[in-house]
């Protein structure tokens, strides 16, 4: 992504792609790179559509990787995995490609591994494999990042993620604006620039520390 000039890729609307997160959720939302370059379920000439791209029904992420249609808005085309296990990954990458074969695999696609076709009854086996290895990267990663932290703390470099600093006449505020359905959740959140499951934890801090005053 950061390789792309912005000629070539305009970002996904809706999304803050500039917090560089390794995921983004969308619950119910067709990602605009897909619905921009697909047919909708409305268009007058679907059937067409679909025999083109030799489908029986509207999947529109296979419709993408099975037509060589290319968006007029950007340079970006859609290609299939094809579930290569390529060992030059970093360990970080190793695991999110896993999972991305896993999910390939639960979509029912043809499976082809270095150029070697495998049968749909080797599905299982494939999907057993995959998500061995997607524990043990995951595992992995999660013992050397702590053994990272440690090392770092005796060093002096690092103290643990700082927590956002929201005074406590502040936070009581919000919590009592919150309660009496003055204010929204989401408007308390952008208030106290905290996380739903921060801000709920302060919330009860902030009462457990009334109570003991009472």
């Amino acid at each position: 992504m950061d390789g792309l000039t912005p000629v070539d890729w305009g970002g996904i609307p809706g999304l803050d792609l500039d917090l560089r997160r390794e995921r983004y959720y969308r619950v119910g939302v067709i990602p605009t790179f897909i619905s921009e370059r697909t047919p909708s379920p409305n268009r007058v000439n679907l059937k067409e559509e679909l025999e083109r791209a030799n489908l029986d029904y509207l999947n529109r992420l296979q419709w993408l990787i099975n037509t060589d249609t290319i968006y007029t808005g950007d340079k970006l085309i859609v290609e299939q995995d094809g579930f290569n296990n390529f060992t030059g990954f970093s360990n970080k990458n190793m695991q999110w490609h896993a999972l991305s074969v896993l999910q390939l695999l639960g979509m029912r696609l043809p499976i082809d591994i270095h150029g070697v076709r495998f049968c749909e009854q080797e599905r299982s086996t494939l999907i057993k494999a995959y998500l061995i290895e997607y524990e043990f990267l995951a595992t992995k990663r999660r013992v050397q990042q702590k053994r990272g932290q440690m090392e770092a703390g005796e060093r002096g470099v690092y103290t643990g993620r700082k927590p956002i600093d929201v005074s406590l006449p502040l936070l009581d505020e919000v919590r009592q604006k919150l309660k009496a359905g003055r204010i929204t959740l989401d408007e308390a959140l952008a208030i106290t620039k905290l996380s739903k499951a921060t801000l709920y934890r302060r919330f009860k801090d902030l009462e457990e520390s009334q109570n003991r005053k009472v």
